[in-house]
Formats: C-alpha cells, sequence, structure tokens
C-alpha cells in the first residue's frame, strides 16, 4: 500500500517555518543539526521526562506543543511512531519523517498499512528513513552527522538508502550540495514525489537520485518529462542490478528491484542521465551545477604528457564522446602558437617547453579552446602535499581560465587522481570559473552523462505492466499462428506427423527446414535442419531427429538472407514492457550484443537503437554483402510490440528474425502467454 502528495503540500513540510521532535538521542541530533544550520523557527522537543533537548525546553507530549507544526521528526520506535503520527493527524501537522524501522523492509506490511492508516493525508517519509537536510532553508530533520554546508543554490540528491546519503554528504569534491532527501521504504512519499517537490525550487540546478527501485514507473516518467521542461537534469544511480543486489535491495526498504535492462530504458526513455558509482554522480552533479548540460560529445584533451594523453583516449572508449582530429584551420592556429617540436592531435599533448610560462600557455591555450567542440579539458594533476610548490599548476590552470574567459567556450580542469586537486587549489579554479573534475574515469562519464542529458529515446510514454498470474507456453506452431494473425511475416509451414512429413514437404515446396516440435531449444537438441533440398536428404533428417509425439513442423526455407536479428518483448514489471533488439541466431547468448527500448515504439526508436548493436555494420552491407531491409525490420517490431502490450502475452522471443535484401520473417518463435485456467 503506498500513497503520494501534491507536490504544493510537500513545501510546508520540507521548508518548514516550526519544527516538532519527538524521541530521545535521534530526536536531540536533529535538534543539533536544525541550530547549527540556523533554523530559525520554533523547535519543540516532545519526551515525557526530559525537561531539555540540545538546550531546548521540552513538553511531555504531542498534546502539550504550544502551535501545529509544518514538520515533525519521529525518532521512536515502530509503535510509538504509529501513535504519534495518528495524534499529529489529528493537530494538522504539514508532514513528518520516520525514522523508526521494523516495517515492510522486515516483512511486517501490516505495521507499514498501520502507519499509513493513521497518517491519512499527511504525507511522510519512510519509514526507515533518515529524513532530509536542507540548507537552503537552514533545516535538518536529520538524525546524524552530515556535510553539507549552508548554500544559496546548487544541486539536490534523493536516496533509498539513508546511510550512502551520509556518505555523499561528506563530499570533499567541491559539490555544492544543497539539500539530501532520504526516502526510506517509500509507505507514502516516494523518490518521484520527492523530486517533483524539488522541481518546485528554483534554487536547484540538478537532481540525483540513489534508488533501488522506482516505485511508480508512470509517475517517475511525468517527474522526469517535467525536469526536461523546466531544464533541471536528473542523474541516477540505481543498484540492485545484480541479482545478490537485487535481493539485499528487497530487504533493505522492502523495495523490489526491477532488471537492469528495463531501468536503462526506462532513464533513456525520458533523457535521465545514468552512472554506476557514487563518485561518477557526485562529479556528474557538480559538472551540471556549474554550467548544465554539454551541447554534445565533441570534446578536446589538453595534457603535458604523451602518457595522459593516452590515458584520457583508452578511458574514453567506453563512452560516446568523440575525440575528433583538429580541422586544419584550427590545427594552424594552434601550430601558430608552438615550436615545429610539437604535433598537434586530439587529444593533444601540448608539451612542457611552454611550463610556468602563462603568456605562452594562455596563447596555446586559447588557440585549442576556440573551436567547434562542446568542451575543453585541461588534465592537470598537481602536488597537494603543503611541502611542495604547486604554483606552476596554478600557473597553468590560471593560462586555461584565460582561455575560457576570452573565448567563452565551456572548459573543465580534469585531475587523473581525485587527490591531486586539493581544496585550496579547487577553490581557486571555482574563483577563476573553471570546474574541476576530480578522477579520470568519473570525469569521462560526467562528461558523457552531460552530453546526453534530454536525449530522450521517444516522445512517447511508455506503456504500464502488470505482473503475469499463471502462465502457459504455446508451442513453435501455435505461436507462429499467432504471429501470423498479427501481420508479421513467417515461413508458410505444415504441422504433420513423421509419415507425413514428405508430403508436406512437396506441398511447401524445397528447400525446405524440418523441426520436431515439443523442445524449447531445437538446436541443442537436434530437433531442427534447415536447408533441406530432397526426399533423401529431408529422409535422413527425420531419422535423426529425437522422437516427438507433438508432430513436425515443415517449412519453407528462407533464402533472402543478409543477417539474423533477435527481437523479444516481455512484461518487466513494475517498469513497463521491454522491447529487447540484438545479434540473432545459435550464438546470441555467447555474443551478449543486446539493445533495449520500453514499449510502444516507433519504427524510428528501432532503427536508432540497432545503430547501437556491435553487430549494426551486418545491418548495412558488411564487406560488399547486400545491406538489410531495416524498413522491414522495424516494421516487424513495432507491429510485433503494438500486438503484444496489454494482451495476454506475457513474453515472446524471436530468435531468429531473419533479415534479407527484402523482408523480414521471424523463422523461430516463442510464445508465452497468462494460464486464465
Amino acid at each position: 500500500m503506498t500513497g503520494t502528495a501534491p507536490t504544493h503540500r510537500l513545501q510546508r513540510l520540507l521548508a518548514p517555518r516550526s519544527v516538532a521532535v519527538v524521541g530521545g538521542a535521534a530526536a536531540e541530533r536533529v535538534v543539533q543539526q536544525c541550530l547549527a544550520l540556523g533554523f530559525d523557527g520554533p523547535i519543540w522537543p516532545v519526551h515525557p521526562t526530559r525537561p531539555t533537548i540540545a538546550g531546548v525546553p521540552c513538553v511531555p507530549s504531542l498534546a502539550d506543543l504550544p502551535g501545529v507544526p509544518d514538520a515533525a521528526f519521529l525518532g521512536v520506535n515502530r509503535h510509538a511512531t504509529i501513535e504519534a503520527m495518528h495524534t499529529l493527524r489529528t493537530i494538522g501537522v504539514g508532514g513528518a519523517v520516520c525514522y523508526g524501522s521494523g516495517f515492510a523492509e522486515s516483512g511486517h506490511d501490516q505495521l507499514q498499512d498501520d502507519l499509513l492508516a493513521a497518517a491519512g493525508d499527511v504525507p511522510f517519509f519512510g519509514p526507515n528513513c533518515y529524513g532530509f537536510v536542507n540548507t537552503f532553508d537552514r533545516v535538518a530533520l536529520w538524525p546524524d552527522e552530515h556535510g553539507c554546508a549552508r548554500h544559496e543554490r546548487g544541486v539536490a540528491i534523493v536516496s533509498q538508502s539513508g546511510n550512502v546519503a551520509v556518505n555523499l554528504t561528506f563530499q570533499q569534491r567541491g559539490l555544492r550540495l544543497g539539500s539530501m532527501i532520504t526516502v526510506g521504504n517509500q509507505a507514502s512519499l516516494g523518490t518521484e514525489d520527492a523530486v517533483a517537490a524539488l522541481l518546485t525550487d528554483d534554487r536547484i540546478t540538478a537532481i540525483g537520485m540513489f534508488l533501488e527501485a522506482v516505485r511508480d514507473p508512470q509517475q517517475f516518467a511525468a517527474v522526469a518529462l517535467r525536469a526536461a521542461e523546466r531544464g533541471v537534469p536528473l542523474v541516477a544511480l540505481q543498484t540492485g542490478r545484480s541479482e545478490a543486489g537485487a535481493r539485499i535491495a528487497t530487504s533493505h526498504t522492502g523495495s523490489m528491484a526491477g532488471r537492469a535492462a528495463a531501468y536503462d530504458a526506462l532513464f533513456a526513455r525520458y533523457g535521465v542521465a545514468t552512472v554506476r558509482t557514487p563518485a561518477e554522480l557526485l562529479e556528474t552533479l557538480k559538472l551540471l551545477d556549474t554550467g548544465g548540460p554539454l551541447r554534445g560529445h565533441r570534446v578536446v584533451s589538453l595534457s603535458c604528457s604523451g602518457g595522459e594523453a593516452s590515458l584520457v583516449a583508452d578511458r574514453s572508449e567506453a563512452t560516446a564522446l568523440v575525440f575528433e582530429p583538429f580541422s586544419t584551420e584550427h590545427r594552424e592556429r594552434i601550430e601558430g602558437t608552438l615550436t615545429e617540436l610539437v604535433s598537434v592531435s586530439n587529444p593533444f599533448d601540448y608539451h612542457t617547453f611552454m611550463w610556468d610560462d602563462r603568456e605562452a600557455m594562455t596563447s596555446t591555450f586559447t588557440a585549442v579552446v576556440d573551436g567547434p567542440q562542446d568542451v575543453t579539458m585541461l588534465v592537470l594533476d598537481a602536488p597537494p602535499s603543503p611541502a611542495n610548490d604547486p604554483s606552476a599548476w596554478y600557473t597553468a590552470a590560471d593560462a586555461f581560465a584565460d582561455a575560457a574567459s576570452a573565448t567563452g567556450r565551456r572548459a573543465v580542469v580534469v585531475a587523473t587522481l581525485a587527490e591531486c586537486i586539493n581544496q585550496p587549489f579547487q577553490a581557486h579554479l571555482v574563483e577563476r570559473g573553471i570546474t574541476a573534475l576530480l578522477g579520470l574515469g568519473e570525469a569521462l562519464t560526467a562528461l558523457d552523462a552531460a552530453a546526453s542529458l534530454g536525449q530522450r529515446s521517444t516522445a512517447l510514454a511508455h506503456a504500464p505492466v502488470v505482473e503475469p498470474g499463471a502462465t502457459r507456453m504455446l508451442d513453435e506452431a501455435g505461436a507462429k499462428q499467432r504471429l501470423a494473425a498479427w501481420g508479421i511475416a513467417v515461413p508458410v509451414g505444415r504441422v504433420v506427423h513423421g509419415e507425413h512429413v514428405v508430403a508436406a514437404a512437396h506441398e511447401v515446396g524445397f528447400p525446405v527446414t524440418l523441426k520436431a516440435l515439443g523442445h524449447a531449444h531445437k538446436s541443442e537438441a537436434g530437433a531442427v535442419k534447415v536447408g533441406l533440398r530432397d526426399d533423401a536428404a529431408l529422409a535422413d533428417a527425420l531419422a535423426s531427429m529425437p522422437a516427438t509425439p507433438s508432430g513436425f513442423l515443415v517449412e519453407a526455407t528462407v533464402a533472402d538472407v543478409v543477417a539474423e536479428v533477435l527481437v523479444t518483448v516481455r512484461r518487466d514489471a513494475p517498469i513497463g514492457w521491454l522491447v529487447t533488439l540484438g545479434h540473432g541466431g545459435v550464438l546470441t547468448e555467447l555474443w551478449s550484443d543486446v539493445t533495449h527500448l520500453l514499449a510502444p515504439v516507433t519504427a524510428a526508436d528501432v532503427r536508432l537503437a540497432l545503430e547501437h548493436l556491435r553487430s549494426a555494420p551486418l545491418l548495412h552491407g558488411f564487406r560488399g554483402r547486400a545491406a538489410a531491409d531495416l524498413d522491414a525490420l522495424a516494421a516487424l517490431v513495432v507491429t510485433l510490440t503494438d500486438s503484444v502490450v496489454g494482451s495476454d502475452v506475457v513474453e515472446v522471443e524471436l530468435n531468429p528474425v531473419l533479415v534479407g535484401a527484402n523482408g523480414a520473417t521471424a523463422v523461430d518463435a516463442l510464445l508465452i502467454v497468462e494460464d486464465p485456467s
């Protein structure tokens, strides 16, 4: 059972003018954190025996409060939390944080339902939740230490994990982290509600999400679209992607983590950037906070070492970043600032001939930065120890900042090792208007993410999905009957018993393909023979096949084949109907060359997705072969998806679809449907 609250109602909770805190040690820490941030509204601690908490006078019960609090923190056990929530509801509290655990995350679903019933229309974070820090409004309903400094503008993060949230607040990366919200079990308010509320705050420049599961994918989609409309970038770090991780996520917050592919497709569909580590999340948010998304993926890299240039090139292979060669005109301008000993390429090793010469470095850097690229990065690792003299590295940074200022172009400093840009150096770069990205891998991921933001895969909202009940599998012949009824091309064929195989082959016309029905994996079972050209070959194939009571499928062999493609559509609750495209045939599992979309899809979506495959060159006329009929393939995928979504189908797998120079035919099919019995 879950609930949601209108976004405008959350402002009273997230930016309260008065706060009540209930409990002992945890409540005391909340009072301390509010005072430390400079919260100037009344704080009302509630404790039955203590006269004060953190120096603030207590009242013995919620009934004794001198006013109605905008927000309340409940730092008591689960049963007392339910009782307190009932009282808060009767007095009209604006919202609450439920710190206590022992609800759905530990299998006590009824207690969580009781908490929701007690709350009624009162929105709350949790249970099993750390609450939030809002430095913009100087309030922290937060029962622990945190590292958030006071900011007037910056980024926000929403986290399902309280401890991960604590760790993120301790970052020393120069990120203006102004707000941290944890949602715990998401019984009342979920990640989507928190993000929606943050989107109403003009002080927030970007929003990060640490997700174990999306509670309401349709609401998530609506919020992501709203973020895109408002120009507020969203960045997601989703865990529970492995089997072990999914089990941990389920036990942690009571939320079922879905398959990684479905989440990736969801984020891609709505222009949400994705990262894989907390450091990548922080660096991406920092880049977005200090300049927003990049216009594209074109990057120029500057470094004074060939080794660094090689590192940049190597580490970028896993991204979509593009290091285009300089144009002739651009290269000649750069060469005009250098000696003949320096070769100009991208990534660009400018050597150390000009090291510590600010005028010479500024001249070269200005020529480099003043180009068509979307961002220029300067690889710069400075000595962080007080025992070293970093002045020459400050000179390089200032020359780079001068170049960025003169050209008005986007520029970032990148340290290959995070510890090599210490806090004084970070502060100097900020003063010069330059973002310092810490860690080469994290920096490249951040640049890639910032370039991908807002590039939605489609304008269509994705279709909702429900978990199926009992299921049954159709045999291949039955599956193909369905496909044909939907308008999908399948080979002409007949289902017969063994004694009628030869007659069926003559009726269909040689060459034929013979399949023994009743085997899910026909190739492994020796239950399929392709391209049989006469009666003798057919008889030999029949004799070699395993016995089957289900009969045989005799089909015309498809001769026009450019490529074999895997096409599947399956329910992937709670996210949606997952469409998978990939390299097909018997080696599908070996190559693992797949890409994913959420239904519904358009022909343009399909064609774009196919380009993400490593095997995409096979579709375009590889080594002189004919090009595949991509229009026919895209039409097949769209037809299949439209036919399956909302039907009794649980999963359909076509492997392979044989795509020829003219047409696309599903020659093998697996179909699982709901069993109404």
